[in-house]
């Protein structure tokens, strides 16, 4: 398990607990239901058609959450890390999960319940208004996600996906030399699209001199057309940019 400093930490460095202080966080943590879980490497942490009443909240490691259609396709629907949670829609509404999760690491999840909270008429403290003020705009900002990568999936063609993601990476690190957390087939269930078309069209963007890649590894080149940043206003890292 993670230590208590990198558990405040990393709690500190999400949107559900941004701008409060440690003390403020074990305030809320004491009104809320919880516990902390280890999966291993592959271990299923939800399956598709399960409730998930509790919040999941990373603290190490990485989740695939993907969905399995009825031809027995596998879409990649989002990739999380340290600080992101997991089931926030369905733990605030209720519903059952239509994804599934799997741990591609060793990873460690905090889970909690927000019903006192929601429903319990107990909320009497300012960290826990707080606190619902951040819930509020995770809730917002999961589903932003989820309309934009819907939306990216319709409206785009391989190579525009390929360049949006590719793009997304080069404004994470800053650096147009960097490595994906995805391999060829999980990249291409990530994106919706096909895996031999998606090769394909990487190797052509490398013949146009746009990028060169190696496995995970790309670097994109000055005629690469990179898509223009879209700052997330509720990003605890752009906050703190300004």
């Amino acid at each position: 398990m993670v230590s208590q400093e990198t558990f405040f930490q990393t709690l500190q460095n999400s949107i559900l607990f941004q701008d409060m202080c440690q003390s403020e966080i074990e305030t809320v943590l004491g009104k809320l239901q919880s516990y902390r879980k280890i999966f291993p490497k592959h271990a299923m942490v939800i399956q598709d058609g399960e409730c998930l009443p509790q919040v999941g909240l990373i603290l190490e490691g990485n989740l695939h959450l993907f969905h399995v259609d009825a031809k027995g396709n596998k879409n990649l629907m989002d990739c999380l890390g340290a600080g992101e949670t997991l089931g926030l829609l369905n733990a605030i509404g209720g519903y059952r999960l239509h994804v599934s999760a799997e741990a591609t690491e060793n990873t460690e999840l905090f889970f909690f319940s927000v019903d006192d909270l929601l429903r319990g008429n107990k909320v009497t403290l300012p960290p826990q208004i707080h606190f619902l003020q951040n819930l509020a705009l995770a809730t917002a900002q999961q589903a932003y996600r989820l309309t934009k990568k819907l939306e990216d999936s319709i409206r785009h063609s391989t190579r525009e996906r390929l360049q949006d993601y590719l793009s997304e990476e080069f404004h994470k690190t800053g650096k147009r030399i960097f490595t994906i957390p995805l391999n060829r087939q999980d990249l291409a269930d990530f994106l919706f699209v096909d895996r031999s078309a998606m090769s394909n069209e990487l190797c052509k963007m490398r013949e146009e001199g746009l990028i060169k890649f190696e496995k995970s590894r790309f670097e994109l080149l000055i005629e690469m057309p990179i898509t223009d940043a879209e700052q997330d206003p509720n990003s605890v890292m752009n906050k703190r940019k300004k």
